[in-house]
């Protein structure tokens, strides 16, 4: 019997593709100095299941010192990399072993740049292995009968351009990160001896440029008045709110005269309008549209769909969702899919609907992805009890699957138009003649019916009262984690499985506050910094043409090489054009980061002596930080507060409503909340923690209880 080593990515994934090649479905699982692998049997193989757990080795320089440029590196153990990759030694030290008695080595990672490029490295550097003699498994689904099919269909080769254009990737990523960082980092420690970490990346550089030019579009808004016209009627003893038909007038006389003319009068019915429209489903999920729809519906920012979709396809209940396909092969199972669906309690009554209406062929979107259909439920049932957020976003992709199937929606919109001499007015309406796929989609379909009131053509009503109200336009609105996910994905920059990451790289790193990414004084300071000594690194232009670089290479049109030795050479220009103006941008770059630490560190004047300002200091002898006068130092002043001692401190521009001291924002890991430098003290602040507490008791025994039912 020959011996087969499959390769997977997660532990998760080894399991199930254990269980379903094993011909017993009864897998030996082996452990050894804390780590595992599984021994199965298929006809005359035993095969060897093993995992990577992601990436097992990382890009590390070569060349020795923290200085740039740094042009060379090799791939090394993620352990030696990353201190805290400990978990990764046992895994790589057990592969090396097994791999040394092994005919035949087969790749199961997922089947995508990252996962080939970690099946192929685990391989080269683990297994000691030719990657040429390889075999690749490829499925989409981690259901017994697609992992079966995969195996006994397996390719002969590895796909060798996807491996190629994983390794630019990680390669041009790492040069760029890694010197840029060094470069700007180096410039503070140089030009005034302070070690702090100002990090900008490929894709980073040109995410911070669309936060800041949005903040500076808002900045030098300038709003400017407009009016409207509000009008009321009352027919058939039912008050009717009526739409003036120019939403905006530009001039206060001219909101006054109309007020003036309509304000008492009497209008007529001059038509009632009726249009029908129809709508079709709306097309699969791809991983963009379901992080879009997540958002909208449940706040969940796009890492966290990721995250949430991934437990999903590694329990088998969702397709792999790092994929942009919006269409579902012919060759998928829909009938079985529809038939395990209807097996789950809460989808029964539904799936019955979709088989009584005979219809098979769900609605297809426009793009694709040669590697892996849309987003789509396999069927199966749940292995484990699932979290709350994983119920969510499940039942959203079971319900827009289901949707495909359904009839479009029909609704009619019905427009009144009322006359007074002139002047026009609207009364609409809206109504769902038929439901169609809504009915499936249910919950996430945001439509509301408005029926029009009892009212005829010809028919008198008087208008009363009239007025107008004052308004102002407003600035373009800020991003939100959705919105500039989307952007990116428009401008092409990063890749499906990246973009979360990148998004949230920009909050962690301190350059955008708040879930609207409004910029911070950091922020400003890096990225006013590069705008004027190095726009190149904020260039979409540059990332993007790059990205074409690496897409080229998977679809065989470039040379890995060539591409590499451009990426060099662009990066080598950068660089030496920045070395020239080390010292400037050094000194700008300090005097930003005292802005962002002054921003950090001040309270608001001191209500006591005012004359001070009140700080955030640290206690030399505790290390605990509290609130303290500029003056305390020098013996002027004594005033103190305490402070919450975990969390990121943010000053608000606004007083407690309670006691008039200054507010600030805490921002933990797990939430963040809003209260006054003299909470311990504050009877308003008091009465508030009081009812925080209750409220959380309260929700901790209502979860215990749901848990126990």
């Amino acid at each position: 019997m020959s011996r087969v080593l499959i390769i997977t990515e997660k532990p998760t994934a080894a399991k199930r593709i254990a269980l379903a090649l094993d011909e017993n479905n009864a897998p030996t699982e082996v452990k050894k100095r804390g780590a595992s692998y599984y021994e199965c049997k298929r006809e005359s193989n035993n095969l060897i299941v093993v995992y990577a757990l992601g990436h097992l080795f990382e890009l590390k320089q070569t060349e020795k010192g923290w200085n740039y440029p740094r042009l060379d590196a090799s791939w090394f153990p993620r352990y030696e990399v990353e201190k805290k990759a400990t978990q990764t030694k046992p895994i790589i030290n057990l592969i090396k072993s097994l791999a040394k008695e092994v005919d035949t080595f087969v790749i199961a990672t997922d089947y995508d740049i990252e996962g080939s490029l970690i099946g192929y490295l685990t391989l080269k550097h683990a297994c000691n292995a030719n990657p040429e003699t390889a075999h690749r498994m490829h499925f989409s689904t981690l259901t017994a009968s697609e992992i079966q099919n995969a195996f006994d269909n397996m390719s002969k080769t590895l796909d060798f351009p996807m491996i190629e254009a994983g390794q630019v990737r990680h390669e041009i990523d790492w040069l760029y990160g890694i010197n840029l960082t060094r470069a700007l980092t180096l410039a503070i420690k140089n030009t005034v001896g302070w070690f702090k970490i100002v990090s900008t990346g490929r894709v980073q550089g040109p995410t911070l440029s669309y936060v800041a030019e949005r903040e500076r579009m808002i900045n030098v808004f300038v709003p400017c008045p407009f009016w409207i016209v509000n009008v009321k009627t009352i027919h058939k003893g039912a008050e009717i709110e009526l739409e003036y038909s120019k939403r905006r007038i530009y001039t206060k006389s001219d909101a006054k005269r109309i007020v003036t003319v309509l304000d008492g009068s009497t209008a007529h019915v001059d038509s009632i309008n009726s249009r029908t429209t129809t709508q079709q489903p709306y097309p699969p999920f791809n991983l963009s549209t379901l992080q879009s729809e997540a958002y909208r519906h449940f706040g969940f920012k796009p890492s966290r769909t990721l995250a949430i979709s991934q437990s999903l396809y590694l329990d088998a209940l969702i397709s792999y969702p790092r994929t942009n396909s919006e269409k579902l092969p012919p060759t998928l199972d829909l009938r079985e899919i529809l038939n395990g669906l209807g097996e789950i309690k809460d989808y029964t009554s539904m799936v019955k609907r979709v088989i009584k209406r005979g219809n098979f062929t769900p609605v297809q979107g426009e793009k694709s992805d040669p590697a892996h259909p849309a987003i789509h439920p396999t069927g199966s049932k749940a292995t484990k009890r699932l979290t709350p957020s994983e119920k969510k976003l499940y039942d959203l992709i079971v319900r827009r699957f289901l949707a495909l199937f359904g009839e479009v929606a029909v609704k009619e919109h019905l427009r009144a138009d009322i006359k007074h001499e002139n002047h026009l007015l609207y009364l609409r309406g809206l109504r769902i003649l038929k439901s169609g796929w809504m009915e499936f989609y249910g919950p996430y379909v945001k439509t509301k019916e408005r029926e029009l009131p009892e009212i005829s053509e010809g028919d008198a009503v008087t208008l009363s009262p009239v007025s107008y109200e004052e308004r102002y336009t407003q600035p373009p609105s800020r991003f939100n984690p959705s919105s500039l996910l989307k952007l990116l994905e428009r401008e092409n920059l990063g890749t499906k499985a990246t973009r979360a990451g990148i998004v949230d790289s920009i909050k962690s790193r301190g350059y955008a506050i708040n879930d609207n990414f409004e910029l911070s004084t950091l922020g400003y300071a890096l990225y006013e910094t590069l705008e004027k000594y190095m726009p190149d690194i904020l260039s979409s232009e540059l990332t993007r043409h790059l990205e074409n670089e690496m897409n080229d290479i998977q679809q065989e049109k470039k040379n890995k090489e060539d591409v590499l030795s451009k990426a060099k050479g662009e990066l080598l220009r950068m660089l030496d054009n920045f070395k020239t103006q080390e010292e400037d941008i050094g000194n700008y770059l300090v005097q930003g980061l005292q802005r962002y630490w002054r921003s950090k560190e001040e309270l608001g004047a001191c209500p006591r002596c005012e004359d001070g300002t009140l700080r955030v200091i640290r206690s030399a002898k505790t290390g605990k930080r509290f609130v303290g006068c500029s003056n305390y130092s020098e013996g002027k002043c004594d005033q103190t507060f305490p402070l919450p001692q975990k969390g990121d401190i943010s000053p608000l521009d606004a007083k407690c409503s309670y006691c008039g001291y200054q507010m600030f924002q805490v921002t933990s890991s797990r939430r963040k909340w809003e209260t006054c430098i003299n909470w311990s003290e504050c009877p308003g602040r008091k009465d508030e923690l009081k009812a925080l507490e209750e409220r959380r008791i309260k929700q901790t025994e209502s979860q215990r209880e749901a848990d126990e039912k």
